[in-house]
């Protein structure tokens, strides 16, 4: 990359020789399958360098860090239902996606996928929405792709893990608070501690009534024992 980058005369040039050496170079591109297939290794790193197909953000993710390397200003554009990568330009930003090649995207391309979610928004909220993620925010996004997958397989101790690790990114996240709750089924009282948590913390809840009716069966599930 260092190689192409340096024979690149100005922003697009640079954006293009990135994408031509991990997408086209190296092959390293999305499987549609991956929306279907319910696959962990499509969100871990390593197995996505092995095989090089992945999850968007997993191969924006090696494309952030080829360009930390060799010095080029990238940033994380976590648009719904999509990651690419943005390279910041004095001509104009330039969007790159990882899971289509290292195909150029414009801002338009952007914005439709934006409507696409949420329909006609304000250029307020389309600014906001495509303000850079932290690093931990891009972890996170990863941890909850994982998280979903092992659900769906129901792997619910592997979920656990995934909800453990979001947990140390952010503590006080009240939906992964009650997730782990409810996925500690052979850890009753830590079970029940981490939902009496939630209910206390968000009494405004809307499933409020759900989580008190299931600690009580957790309390009654241990009354003959003690």
């Amino acid at each position: 990359a260092r190689e192409a980058l340096a024979e690149a005369s100005d922003g697009p040039a640079r954006a293009a020789a990135l994408g031509a050496v991990i997408g086209g170079g190296f092959g390293f591109r999305g499987d549609p399958r991956c929306y279907q297939e319910q696959d962990p290794a499509n969100s871990h790193l390593n197995r996505v360098l092995e095989r090089r197909r992945g999850l968007p953000i997993l191969l924006s993710v090696i494309y952030l860090e080829v360009a930390r390397r060799v010095g080029l200003p990238m940033q994380g554009l976590a648009l719904p239902g999509h990651f690419l990568v943005r390279l910041r330009d004095a001509g104009g930003d330039l969007f790159l996606d990882p899971f289509g090649g290292g195909a150029l995207w414009g801002l338009g391309d952007c914005e439709r996928q934006i409507a696409s979610y949420y329909g006609e928004v304000s250029p307020e909220l389309t600014a906001a929405i495509m303000e850079p993620p932290a690093q931990g925010a891009i972890l996170a996004r990863i941890l909850r792709n994982l998280k979903q997958t092992y659900l769906a397989l129901d792997e619910l101790w592997r979920a656990l893990a995934t909800v453990e690790r979001l947990l140390l990114l952010d503590g006080s996240d009240p939906g992964e608070l009650r997730d782990r709750g409810l996925l500690r089924l052979r850890q009753t009282h830590a079970a029940i501690e981490d939902l009496e948590r939630y209910a206390r913390e968000h009494p405004a809840a809307t499933d409020l009534g759900e989580i008190k009716s299931f600690v009580r069966e957790l309390v009654g599930r241990m009354a003959p024992r003690n």
